[in-house]
């Protein structure tokens, strides 16, 4: 995990949560067979947090700024975006926006029937801060509870991505061989988590000829 860069105050930054990168229509259209993966799909429906519109989360956020003038700060660095949107609904049910929200005066010099208020969401309130904070050591309890799980599972069944060997058992047999066999580590098995969909993966970018390193893709 990587710090966010500043602080305020002299407080730790919020964290980047530990989250696959979502795949974007280019990805999907430039390589059918890439898996998709199932833990933060991105095409999850988001709530509205002023009315009853359900949306995913890039149209949503352009509605949250159109419609209703309110701006969600570091929204990549939310661990749960849909918790999070589900509890500040509630709240904003319960008091008024303002009691929560940055205010943003537009054309604050020209006349006052051209000015507008927009209205920032972010960590600089405590109770949003904390909120961050929860979802995201949540998502490290899921995260490590997986990896836990993936150490300790012996039904694992693969493939080689570099030669026809077979492995069952446990993931660190293949994942040895490959360091081994093909100089190819992806590090050590215990710190792996969600590794076969990061193998899923890694084997959709070489059937589809991108580099691994620079994520170029070569002609066939």
């Amino acid at each position: 995990m990587a710090a966010r860069d500043g602080s305020k105050d002299g407080d730790d930054s919020i964290l980047e949560p530990l989250c696959f990168p979502e795949q974007s229509a280019d990805d999907e259209s430039s390589a059918p067979s890439a898996p998709s993966l199932q833990h933060r799909p991105s095409t999850e429906l988001l709530v509205c947090l002023f009315c009853s519109e359900f949306e995913q989360k890039d149209v949503l956020l352009k509605h949250l700024l159109l419609q209703h003038k309110l701006v969600i700060a570091d929204v990549k660095l939310i661990a749960d975006l849909p918790k999070y949107m589900l509890y500040w609904k509630g709240r904003f049910l319960e008091q008024p926006v303002t009691d929560f929200c940055s205010v943003i005066k537009t054309n604050s010099t020209g006349p006052v029937e051209k000015q507008e208020d927009y209205f920032l969401l972010c960590d600089v309130l405590p109770e949003d801060r904390i909120l961050r904070e929860n979802l995201q050591q949540r998502r490290l309890e899921e995260v490590l509870e997986q990896q836990q799980k993936e150490r300790d599972d012996s039904s694992f069944h693969r493939l080689c991505m570099f030669c026809s060997d077979e492995f069952s058992g446990n993931r660190s047999s293949l994942l040895n061989h490959m360091a081994r066999e093909h100089s190819f580590s992806i590090g050590l098995p215990d710190n792996i988590v969600y590794c076969n969909d990061f193998l899923d993966t890694l084997q959709s970018k070489l059937d589809n000829l991108q580099c691994l390193y620079c994520e170029r893709n070569l002609q066939r």
